[in-house]
């Protein structure tokens, strides 16, 4: 099936999977469907997104792009998992009704890749330029400016702005010098601790590795 054909297919209560422009992975089920557009939800956090028949589409709170890269179907199995989640999530629950099942963090923490195998056909660069930018975010999150820390930790997402930027520095073969100085001029910039600063070089060198695993 050509990927205009699997947009076409695309009917209400399908689980769809999307690309933000910032990399981060949307497990979607679709509730709202006519012959131009799609209405689905984010099934963990219950956001919003509105998508045009080409699958392209944007977050209805805030605008924020994302991309239709699979239609692929869920085992059954984990179909009925999501869908149990999306319902109990869209009941706003409370503590302790919030933690998820163990099935429900297997999906969670397995559906991307479930995805990534079944791509629309044009959509592999894409994919390949997400998870570069998840790739990064993750480096500097767990050893750079890590989340764990337990003086002054970085608020969640605080580096999303600059991802992209350090992606594409880190694309055109820089030297270990060029990602320091990045990273010391993006930890100045949010105002982050000396403890920092200290890491960036050991930092740049991780980067580095982790760059060489792209080519």
């Amino acid at each position: 099936m050509s990927r205009s054909q699997s947009f076409a297919a695309i009917s209400i209560g399908d689980l769809i999977y999307g690309l933000g422009d910032d990399g981060r992975p949307d497990l979607l089920l679709v509730h709202k469907a006519d012959s131009t557009s799609l209405l689905a939800r984010n099934v963990p956090n219950q956001s919003e997104y509105r998508f045009a028949r080409d699958g392209e589409g944007r977050r209805i709170q805030d605008g924020r792009a994302c991309t239709i890269v699979s239609t692929a179907a869920l085992p059954a199995e984990q179909y009925q998992v999501a869908i149990g989640l999306d319902r109990r999530m869209g009941s706003k629950p409370e503590y302790p009704d919030t933690r998820l099942t163990e099935e429900e963090v297997q999906l969670i923490l397995s559906y991307d890749r479930f995805f990534e195998k079944r791509l629309l056909p044009g959509t592999e660069p894409l994919v390949r330029r997400a998870q570069k930018l998840r790739e990064v975010e993750e480096l500097l999150m767990l050893d750079w400016d890590p989340v764990h820390a337990k003086v002054s930790p970085p608020s969640p997402y605080q580096y999303s702005d600059n991802i992209s930027a350090l992606v594409s520095l880190l694309e055109r073969a820089p030297s270990k010098r060029d990602v320091a100085n990045f990273l010391a001029n993006i930890a100045d910039q949010h105002q982050r601790s000396s403890n920092v600063l200290e890491r960036t070089n050991a930092a740049a060198e991780g980067l580095m590795r982790l760059r060489a695993t792209w080519t």
